[in-house]
């Protein structure tokens, strides 16, 4: 008698697997005349309904999709009034449309220039750089953030800015060079400088990188000008 309860045990966990497996069957089964049924209805539906069903799940993706990335078409609503992004780039086109092209096709320019250089700016030249700007800009009271708000920049672009302008530094190396003498006639010419209890050496540093700045700029622009007039630049669009 001991030896028959295991047994029986045993026997009832067979018989729960096979109620299981049978069970599985029968869903699986269900599910299949379930499919098999639709496919059937809508075999049978006439090409009339069969077309209003698709056009009604395709509006139905657009709706969705519309609804998702309405910022990229819709930017706004005016007590319900739709006012569409295109809208606001064509007025961004009429106020700035020439300035902002000027700008692209320049970025282009000089990008295409850096590449049959070879000139690589290093990403810790440019920390170094961005370092610079926002420790001039604390030293003013202000903040980098604050500055880019006012600039109407991000963070992202005034990187980019730096990376031109360095790039514009290596290919400009020679043209830049601010020598003693120049130093020098830039102090004695500005003469109020010396009365801020600035030391000797710090406002030499800064009378030359002022210089430097100044023909950086100078030569920059003629540098850009040269290459614009050596490109072939198709306009398509009149500004």
């Amino acid at each position: 008698m001991e030896n028959e309860s295991p047994k029986t045990e045993a026997t009832g966990a067979g018989v729960a697997g096979e109620r299981r497996e049978t069970g599985a069957m029968v869903t699986k089964k269900f599910v299949i005349a379930q499919a098999t049924a639709l496919k059937d209805r809508v075999s049978k539906m006439s090409k009339t309904t069969k077309n209003f069903v698709i056009v009604l799940a395709v509006s139905a993706l657009l709706l969705g999709g519309f609804y998702y990335y309405r910022g990229v078409f819709i930017v706004a609503t005016v007590n319900g009034s739709p006012v569409s992004r295109l809208s606001v780039v064509r007025e961004l086109e009429k106020k700035a449309g020439k300035d902002i092209l000027d700008i692209i096709i320049t970025k282009k320019l000089i990008e295409g220039e850096m590449k049959k250089s070879g000139i690589v700016i290093k990403d810790a030249d440019i920390d170094v750089e961005m370092k610079k700007i926002e420790d001039q800009v604390t030293a003013q009271g202000g903040t980098l953030d604050q500055a880019l708000a006012g600039q109407g920049m991000t963070l992202a672009e005034l990187r980019e800015q730096v990376v031109i302008n360095k790039e514009l530094e290596q290919i400009l190396a020679d043209k830049i060079v601010v020598s003693d003498d120049e130093v020098d006639q830039y102090l004695a010419t500005n003469k109020t400088l010396a009365s801020k209890g600035i030391s000797s050496d710090d406002l030499k540093s800064q009378a030359r990188e002022q210089l430097k700045g100044q023909k950086f700029n100078t030569e920059a622009e003629k540098w850009v000008s040269d290459i614009r007039a050596k490109a072939q630049i198709d306009y398509f669009v009149q500004y």
